[in-house]
């Protein structure tokens, strides 16, 4: 099994806005898309795997137009859809639901029954193979879910935030398995995620989506490092303030932060600055901005203050922070800023989908993805 290079260049209109973007995933690489919530992000999957047909533009996978001059069925496009959800036929046993890929592309019933066996061993359920569905855990059902997936020989594999229906302690495993067997395979991937963890992990490239439009373009590294949006900073780990660049300084309101520009921004630009919680610090007693405590956690060691300005300061476990609700005054040091860029300068040429003269699309209404007897997509 091995991926085919996947080339993208689309427009899908919403009746908020539409979801433009472009792109290339070399075969056997990870591209990672990441967003907030209702950014486009499993509608532009739902494009890739057929199930949503594009306003405009084209979809190539290898030597094939999947979308543009054709349009071909999600069936026959060798490009499989993993969900939240695992999704497995409840009427069919474990075993059966993963020989249904090769049963649908023409393997003999022995075959399908010999690479669904082989996939049992793999994911460490070798006696599972003639229980149904709800007899497993919902971990054992995501990795049967992703068996079947791998099991069908996809060209593409698309992941739509795969691991957020498991616990902490299935997670680690389900990640671990799947990594695995991508770079066994050699399949081209697509993953959709809240996580730059599992960014970092698989993906070579990021593209970040807000409201339809690709916002950012970079790799997992320069995003942790350097990120050039608001969301990619918080996504990250950094607190982030909105403001306006004024005499070298962040002013926010009636606070002025003394701040770093790590690019050219004009005095009375809407700009955002980032600062790592570390640097700064939180008291009753004063500081730079006083503001209102949003929440109140604790990670591995570490107990995060937020406030409602943005800012989130680090302190020790044993210290008493301000409760939420309390009014606290934060100080940051260390502050870099960012010019925030316009709707019009984000969709500049290069950053979204231009469509060529006469790749104009049909659009149509969105097929199902599952259904009984269907093929996993």
């Amino acid at each position: 099994m091995s991926g085919q290079p996947l080339t993208a260049r689309i427009e899908i209109r919403r009746a908020q806005f539409t979801v433009s973007a472009a792109f290339e995933v070399p075969d056997g690489e990870c591209l990672a898309v990441l967003g907030p919530n209702g950014a486009g992000k499993s509608t532009l999957l739902g494009a890739l795997a057929g199930l949503i047909r594009p306003t405009a533009g084209e979809i190539r996978l290898g030597g094939r137009v999947l979308d543009g001059r054709v349009h071909v069925p999600p069936e026959q496009r060798r490009v499989t859809l993993l969900e939240q959800k695992p999704r497995l036929f409840p009427h069919l046993s474990v075993v059966d639901n993963l020989a249904f890929g090769p049963r649908a592309q023409g393997r003999s019933r022995r075959q399908a029954r010999a690479v669904a066996e082989g996939w049992l061993d793999r994911i460490g359920l070798p006696d599972a193979g003639g229980w149904k569905p709800h007899r497993l855990s919902g971990g054992q059902q995501q990795r049967v879910a992703i068996a079947r997936a791998l099991a069908a020989e996809p060209e593409v594999l698309l992941l739509d935030e795969p691991f957020a229906a498991l616990d902490a302690a299935s997670a680690p495993q389900i990640r671990r398995m799947l990594s695995d067997e991508l770079a066994r395979t050699g399949t081209t991937s697509v993953l959709v995620t809240h996580e730059l963890a599992d960014a970092w992990q698989w993906a070579s490239r990021c593209l970040v989506i807000e409201s339809g439009t690709v916002v950012e373009e970079t790799t997992p590294a320069q995003m942790a490092a350097a990120p050039a949006h608001p969301f990619s900073a918080a996504l990250a780990g950094y607190a982030v303030v909105h403001g306006v660049w004024s005499e070298g300084a962040l002013v926010t309101g009636d606070d002025v932060l003394p701040a770093v520009a790590v690019e050219d921004v004009a005095d009375g630009a809407r700009a955002f600055g980032i600062v790592v919680p570390h640097e700064v610090t939180v008291s009753r007693t004063s500081g730079a901005v006083r503001s209102r405590v949003r929440s109140v956690s604790v990670h591995a060691g570490r107990v995060l203050v937020e406030s409602d300005g943005g800012l989130v300061a680090q302190t020790p476990v044993g210290a008493v922070p301000p409760g939420v609700g309390e009014q606290a005054w934060f100080t940051p040091t260390g502050m870099r800023v960012r010019r925030l860029r316009t709707p019009d300068e984000i969709s500049a040429p290069g950053r979204g989908c231009e469509p060529r003269p006469g790749a104009e699309i049909s659009a149509g209404p969105p097929r199902s993805a599952q259904g009984d007897g269907q093929q996993d997509r």
